[in-house]
This record gives C-alpha cells, sequence and structure tokens, in this order.
C-alpha cells in the first residue's frame, strides 16, 4: 500500500522549507515537491569565480532589529547577518553627480511628498494613483527641481515593482505600519545557503524532499488529496502549495481539481505580481569613482521615456530609466568585491529581457561608463541577468502593493489568497498570502508558520 503523508508542501523556498521543518519537527510525516532542481525558489545566490557570494533573488533581512523572525533563524543555525554601515548614496543627474547638499534637499522633498499622502482625509478614489499624488497639484515635489525630483521620485518603482501609475493611492503605505522595516541585514554566505539549511534541519526531522518534481495534479479526493508530480502521485491528508503567485496563475485551474472557487481564482488573477530584475556586472578591479567610499549610484533620467519607441536601443531606455546601482566594492559590507548590482525597473527590465544577457551586458556597460564619466573602463568579466519574469516557476518578483482599480482590489486580496479550501485539507502559503508582511521573506517565513500550526491542528482533530 502506497504510503500516505500527513502533508505534502509544494515548494522548497523559504514559506515550504518552514512549513515542512515546523511539521517535521511536531512528528508529523512530510514531503516536500520542489519544481526545481535546487531549493531556495526566490532565494538565489550567485557565487564567481573566486568565490564571491551576491544574493540576486531575496537580498536583505529587512526590519533586522525590529523582530523579523529571519533573523531568529539565522541565529539559530549560526548564520552571521551583517548590518551595513551608513555611507553616502550618491545621485546622478543629466549633467553628473550632484553636489550632496542638493542631493540631500531632494530626499527630503520626496519624503515630504510621500508623507503628504499617508492616509489622507478624505480618501482618495480606488482609481487614483500615486502619480497623481506625487506629481499632481500640490505636491512638494513641485517646489524642487521636477525633473530630477521626479526622476528620483521614480526609485520607489523598484521596491514596488510596478509604475507609480498603477499603484493604489488609497492603499500607498497600508502595511508601513505593521510590515518590519528599519535596520537591514545581510545573511554571511547568501539567502541561498540559509534557507538551504531550513531544509536540512526539516530533513533532519524527518521530511522527504524531491527536486525536480513539479506539481502537474492536485486532486481532492475527500479524505485525502493525491498530488501527480515528475511522473509519480503521492497521497497526503494535507497539502500546502507554497507556488509563487506568478506561477500560480499560470498553472490555474488545470492544476487543480475540483477548479479553485470562482472568489479565489479571481482574486489569483486580479492580484499583481511587480517585475523587478537584478543585472550584476563584476570587474577585475572597481574602476568607478570613489569606489572605496560610496555605498549606491542613483542614475536619473537623461531623457524622457515619452519619446521611447518601439524599436527604442537598449542605451535609449536605461538612459530614460531611473536605476539604483548598488557598490560592492564599497565600505558598507565586510569583504569587498569589484561587483555592481544594478536594479531594473519593469520598463528597463522588460527591454533587458528581450535581448541576450550578453547584449545586455555591453550596454549597461557603456551606460555605467557614461553617465559615471569614465574613459577607457575595462570590461565586465562576469555578467548575470536575473530572470524571474521569464522563469516558469516564478513569473515576476513578489507581489506589489494594490494596484488602482474600481475598488475591487485591496490588501484583503493577501488575506483572501491565504484561506484554505477543501476543508482545510488544501492550504496556501508564500508571501502573496500574508496581508501586512507581502512580498518579503518574512511574510514568507510567517506564512509557513501559520499553514504548519494550521496544518498541524487540523491533523489533530482527525487524529481524535
Amino acid at each position: 500500500m502506497a504510503k500516505v503523508y500527513d502533508s505534502i508542501i509544494l515548494g522548497a523556498g523559504w514559506s515550504g522549507a518552514v512549513a515542512a521543518r515546523d511539521l517535521a519537527r511536531a512528528g508529523r510525516s512530510v514531503l516536500v515537491l520542489e519544481a526545481r532542481d535546487r531549493v531556495g525558489g526566490r532565494a538565489s545566490t550567485w557565487v564567481g569565480k573566486d568565490g564571491a557570494r551576491v544574493d540576486i533573488g531575496c537580498s536583505w533581512i529587512h526590519g533586522y532589529n525590529e523582530g523579523n523572525p529571519a533573523r531568529g533563524i539565522a541565529a539559530d543555525l549560526g548564520v552571521a547577518a551583517h548590518l551595513p554601515k551608513a555611507v553616502e548614496g550618491v545621485i546622478y543627474g543629466p549633467a553628473g553627480a550632484l553636489p550632496a547638499a542638493k542631493a540631500a534637499s531632494l530626499r527630503a522633498q520626496l519624503g515630504a511628498a510621500q508623507a503628504a499622502f499617508r492616509t489622507p482625509h478624505p480618501a482618495p478614489a480606488p482609481t487614483e494613483s500615486l502619480a497623481s499624488a506625487l506629481f499632481g497639484a500640490g505636491s512638494p515635489l513641485l517646489a524642487a527641481d521636477v525633473e530630477l525630483a521626479s526622476g528620483l521620485a521614480r526609485t520607489l518603482e523598484v521596491p514596488l515593482g510596478l509604475k507609480l501609475e498603477r499603484a493604489s493611492l488609497r492603499w500607498a503605505g497600508w502595511e508601513g505600519a505593521t510590515a518590519f522595516a528599519g535596520s537591514d541585514a545581510a545573511p554571511e554566505g547568501g539567502y541561498e545557503a540559509l534557507v538551504s539549511a531550513v531544509v536540512a534541519q526539516a530533513e533532519a526531522a524527518g521530511a522527504e524532499v524531491k527536486l525536480g518534481a513539479p506539481a502537474t495534479l492536485v486532486k481532492d479526493e475527500g479524505g485525502a488529496v493525491a498530488v501527480t508530480a515528475g511522473g509519480e502521485t503521492y497521497t497526503a491528508r494535507s497539502v500546502v502549495s507554497t507556488i509563487p503567485l506568478g506561477a500560480l496563475k499560470a498553472a490555474s485551474p488545470a492544476l487543480f481539481s475540483p477548479p479553485l472557487p470562482a472568489r479565489y481564482a479571481a482574486t489569483v488573477e486580479g492580484t499583481h505580481v511587480g517585475v523587478l530584475e537584478k543585472l550584476l556586472l563584476a570587474y577585475p578591479a572597481a574602476w568607478w569613482p570613489r569606489a572605496s567610499e560610496v555605498g549606491t549610484y542613483t542614475f536619473l533620467p537623461t531623457r524622457g521615456a515619452d519619446a521611447l519607441g518601439p524599436n527604442a536601443t537598449l542605451r535609449e531606455v536605461f538612459d530614460a530609466s531611473t536605476i539604483i546601482t548598488a557598490n560592492f566594492a564599497g565600505p558598507s559590507l565586510p569583504g569587498a568585491k569589484p561587483v555592481l548590482l544594478s536594479y531594473l525597473s519593469e520598463t528597463p527590465a522588460r527591454a533587458a529581457l528581450a535581448r541576450p544577457e550578453a547584449e545586455v551586458a555591453a550596454a549597461f556597460h557603456e551606460f555605467l561608463a557614461a553617465r559615471l564619466g569614465v574613459q577607457d573602463a575595462p570590461a565586465p568579466t562576469e555578467v548575470a541577468l536575473t530572470q524571474w519574469l521569464n522563469d516558469p516557476l516564478a513569473r515576476g518578483a513578489t507581489t506589489t502593493p494594490s494596484v488602482v482599480s474600481d475598488g475591487e482590489r485591496s490588501p484583503l486580496d493577501f488575506k483572501e489568497l491565504a484561506r484554505p479550501l477543501w476543508d482545510g485539507r488544501l492550504g496556501f502559503a508564500g508571501e502573496h498570502t500574508e496581508i501586512e508582511n507581502r512580498g518579503s521573506v518574512a511574510g514568507a517565513v510567517i506564512s509557513g508558520q501559520r499553514e504548519a500550526a494550521r496544518v498541524e491542528r487540523l491533523l489533530a482533530k482527525l487524529d481524535k
């Protein structure tokens, strides 16, 4: 007779690893089915030829000193996490690096503009966007150098994962009072190694892990759930799906039998997944200005995005975009490396993903050298461009804040996505299921803990 597990976990990213570990430690039989040939999901660490490690998926333990549960996991595993030193961030406008006083003034005006739309009264219409508040009449940005200030405001599109014109003003900053924020720390060795260690804890407690086993059918059989993955069928009393929302959109409704209820399916369809890619260029040595002093370089547009046509070159797209570049040769973290990691928001990311990686790297290297004013900059020796949007197991970076709509979209979408189905036999975890911590490792960890506790209660009830 085939084994019947207490729970099958779909996915070995953060939420799946934590759920599997907690259930296995509670004495439950657990099977983890992971579609990739590695664990970690969207935790991915680039390893250079010299052994240098840079996270190109999730990168920081946000809210390290404010209670992020990932800190406790790292401490339990004996993994050090480093709080970066406060270092200067340089802003480049069309004419070059801005004076420090000018940059500080622009940042202050952007902060004032953001504060102005926090919980405004009366509440804005659900069709109003962040762009309407930041760039509309009465915005503090209008008192600044408008072109520079609006360019700096576009840096918000990096963590948001979408254009300001699509982000709902009504729900802007909704998670701010409860989400972990403040201090950030980088786990030593990278996030992928950290989540791998959590999976190892789950295995040590008795969980089974199968890689290269994408689920193709999850079927409710009344008292049990059958999962077909990698050509095999497994049975359990419960299943927890940690499939990222973007991949869930693509897989549903064919993945589930019976199909997901109409209300749940509509929420899956309506909740937005963001676009954010990272472009890493490694060099034989740091050639950029003040490499040992600066933490980040922020490049504001030198041309208007409205003028970009369908045949725009990569250089034209980069010139029309706001781009943040992190300097890993700087003093903020230990172990300086001649690496620049650039965050590509939606417009430059989509343009980059449509071209070969080598072409993107060459165009961006040319862009960097020109904007930084360096001639004869050495070519990069190693390159990595993430493919989260194209990755069939991700289909995007993370969920975004609620988008503008006629009123049907709100943060309650994330609560709806956490709702168990099939009398509790089918549950969901992942950052997209955490109403107060969506889009973060904290959200993924908390959701894994939440689902493990819920499944344990369900199993205890069934055992009676």
